[in-house]
């Protein structure tokens, strides 16, 4: 694991071993954040999938995700 500048803490620290997602999204989940923020975001998504009843298997539904993912680990998608 490389040590990276996570963007939602803000510290120096551990990344993940592989991108989480496929896509770019992932990519940049794996070069922007470091898994102590990743396990916080797990745990954030749970609440929003069960608290908003969101298929992950509809596209339009898994996009919304997306996003919300992208907002709370304040990550750049270039």
């Amino acid at each position: 694991m490389a040590e990276i500048h996570c963007t939602h803490c803000g510290s120096r620290a551990e990344g993940l071993s592989r991108a989480p997602l496929p896509g770019p999204a992932g990519d940049a989940v794996l070069e922007q954040v470091c898994a102590v923020c990743w396990d916080e975001w797990k745990r954030v998504q749970v609440k929003l999938i069960n608290e908003n009843r969101i298929d992950v298997t509809d596209p339009r539904q898994y996009e919304r995700l997306v996003q919300e993912m992208t907002a709370f680990l304040s990550l750049r998608l270039d």
